[in-house]
């Protein structure tokens, strides 16, 4: 579930379990536990599906590279982009390839991102939840790294090393509200009631979130005032999605 990941910065040769693509025949494969668990999808009907049965074989999903980061396909209150380097994404999951270094997914954490997210995605999903598309998703834009001082990359490593031994909350709980917990509570906002666009503070934002976000407004070159508005237009923006949600 991307509720229960983390953006856990890790290195590769510290993972304790590598990942094989079986890219061979059944033929190939007799007397192996691999041509076993093929005969056992293929009981299950999987081979039948259309994203399997138009592949040459249906268990593979070809050569590919595990990507440095993920994107998730849906949005509800959290906009996590997940550092990877461990698994292959497929339909929920867009794999992320950074050109430009790990840097990439530092700015992709930033709060400029759910805002283009909530702009450009469509709500047509379950409980208000937002749908976001592949071809979208390359469409999100970020400070190029000649933007990003030599200083201000190392306060990115730092700050994205904290956030990634954090829960990222949802971005109500990131940029300072708190949430309702009652039970059962009879407000048609709940849990949002006391999440307010106008009474965004600066310093209420959570303080790894506000320093990174700070590198992104400086690239950008926007003033403390236009950062409020970008957080009061993303506060905004969320909340009006899941309470109308509610309400139908």
């Amino acid at each position: 579930s991307p509720r229960e990941c983390k953006s856990i910065l890790i290195k590769p040769e510290d993972l304790k379990y590598k990942i094989f693509m079986c890219h061979k025949d059944k033929k190939d494969l007799k007397g192996t536990n691999a041509l076993e668990y093929i005969k056992w999808g293929e009981k299950q009907k999987f081979h039948e599906r259309p994203s399997c049965g138009g592949r040459q074989r249906w268990w593979d999903l070809g050569k590919r590279d595990i990507s440095d980061a993920v994107c998730m396909m849906s949005y509800n209150d959290r906009h996590p982009f997940l550092f990877n380097k461990v698994s292959l994404c497929d339909a929920r999951l867009y794999d992320i390839y950074c050109s430009e270094g790990i840097i990439t997914i530092f700015l992709l954490n930033s709060t400029i991102i759910p805002l283009q997210i909530e702009l450009i995605g469509r709500i047509n999903l379950g409980e208000g939840a937002l749908d976001f598309k592949v071809y979208e998703a390359a469409d999100l834009l970020i400070p190029c790294k000649t933007s990003i001082k030599d200083s201000q990359s190392k306060t990115l490593h730092q700050v994205f090393k904290q956030m990634s031994n954090r829960e990222i909350n949802s971005i109500f709980e990131e940029i300072g509200f708190p949430l309702c917990r009652e039970r059962y509570c009879k407000n048609p906002e709940h849990p949002y009631e006391f999440v307010d666009p106008n009474k965004v503070l600066l310093d209420k934002i959570l303080p790894d979130r506000r320093e990174l976000d700070k590198i992104v407004f400086e690239a950008l070159g926007l003033t403390e005032e236009e950062q409020l508005e970008v957080y009061r237009a993303v506060v905004e923006l969320v909340k009006t999605r899941l309470v109308k949600a509610r309400s139908l």
